[in-house]
């Protein structure tokens, strides 16, 4: 073309159209250009419901309330021996005791008389004293009147400064039955944390159940199988032994008894129920001391692969051990014939299966009551009915 003025024009006009055309085939296919320069993005409303987050802070807050007054601080203190010695150290001599605070721990009034319930190895010295200060920091002194013979309990009496037992204490409330918690529930933990920072309040859940565990006294280098503990990642950290666990109820569970040293978050606590504690308060009250009752058997959980081994006919229950002193001499289970190889299926009802002993069904129950068992005998290979009295440890 001779005129480029004209073919500049023409490609101006077919550069139009394209575009035209493009543009409404775009949209008859759903697709829509936008102008991404000036988009304004709407902030999305999102809504949190914070109600429940609130009432189980109010629930924790009220727990602790209540709670508080009756936790106690358990101080630990025992004469030292101290020395003298001159600036070259020539010589080193005794110069006498002092005084001093080595330990500590925590408890809980379980009457209104300042009996307070504590762990057996918080208070084991028998040289050692005993100072009890609530969380208004009131100071009273504590006696050890009795060890729990099968668990890591004690029970102390309060008295105040003119050596009188107390009478206006705020005992803690307990869970009707142990059995009732359950893996995932809330739990709130009181106690004097590190043995230092008193009426501290953590809060976990329950972990798993029925732990058993061999725990240590790092102080008296003693160790002491538990079983059936509760396990919770409430912050739990050493000195914190005695600790009570707590619903949301505001009850008592348990009573913390260990961590796991070389992990966090794993504490273990021995549960407790109203049952038991009042078995133990009045034990105490009667006997002076905490009478357990007995059976006088040694067992073994009974599994699949011992029964198989033994080609016995049954595959739970506690198995009455093959060794001369599995029944002890003159005891409840010498009177009502009890053999080795025998088998206990069911106790007072309760079939011991799944972890569950004999020992978990006559924990809380006290010298002189009957318990009937059901037995499979070894040698008849029958189930037989027996009935017992228990007797004292």
């Amino acid at each position: 073309m001779k005129n480029p003025h004209i073919l500049f024009v023409l490609t101006i006009l077919c550069a139009f159209f394209t575009t035209l055309f493009s543009l409404t085939f775009l949209q008859g296919i759903g697709f829509v250009w936008k102008k991404t320069t000036m988009v304004n993005f709407q902030k999305e409303d999102i809504k949190i419901d914070t109600t429940s987050l609130k009432n189980l802070s109010a629930s924790v807050k009220s727990v602790a309330k209540k709670l508080s007054p009756s936790v106690v601080s358990i101080i630990v203190s025992k004469d030292i021996q101290t020395y003298r010695t001159d600036p070259f150290g020539f010589f080193y001599e005794p110069s006498g005791t002092v005084r001093k605070k080595v330990g500590g721990g925590t408890g809980f009034f379980v009457t209104r008389e300042g009996l307070v319930l504590t762990n057996k190895h918080v208070v084991s010295d028998p040289v050692a004293s005993y100072t009890i200060i609530t969380a208004w920091w009131e100071e009273f002194t504590g006696k050890v009147l009795s060890f729990d013979p099968t668990n890591d309990l004690a029970i102390m009496q309060t008295y105040d400064v003119d050596g009188k037992k107390l009478t206006d204490r705020e005992p803690v409330s307990f869970i009707d039955n142990a059995s009732s918690v359950e893996v995932g529930d809330f739990l709130i933990a009181i106690g004097n944390a590190l043995a230092e920072f008193k009426n501290t309040v953590t809060f976990g859940v329950i972990s798993a159940l029925g732990r058993t565990i061999e725990a240590g006294d790092m102080g008296t280098r003693e160790t002491e199988l538990l079983t059936g503990l509760i396990q919770t990642d409430a912050a739990i950290n050493p000195g914190n032994s005695g600790w009570p666990l707590v619903n949301l109820d505001g009850k008592v569970i348990g009573i913390n008894t260990a961590i796991a040293s070389n992990a966090t978050g794993l504490g273990f606590a021995i549960p407790l129920s109203e049952k038991e504690v009042k078995f133990l308060i009045d034990s105490v009250k009667k006997n002076g001391a905490i009478k357990r009752a007995f059976v006088g058997v040694q067992t073994t959980s009974l599994t699949h692969d011992i029964a198989k081994s033994m080609n016995l006919g049954i595959t739970s229950g506690d198995l009455i051990v093959d060794s001369p002193d599995a029944i002890v001499t003159n005891s409840p289970a010498e009177k009502a014939g009890l053999e080795s190889g025998d088998v206990i299926t069911e106790a007072m009802g309760i079939t011991l299966e799944n972890g569950t002993t004999l020992r978990d069904v006559i924990k809380d129950k006290i010298p002189g009551d009957e318990i009937t068992l059901k037995v499979w005998r070894k040698q008849s290979g029958k189930i037989e009915v027996m009935k017992l009295i228990l007797e004292e440890r």
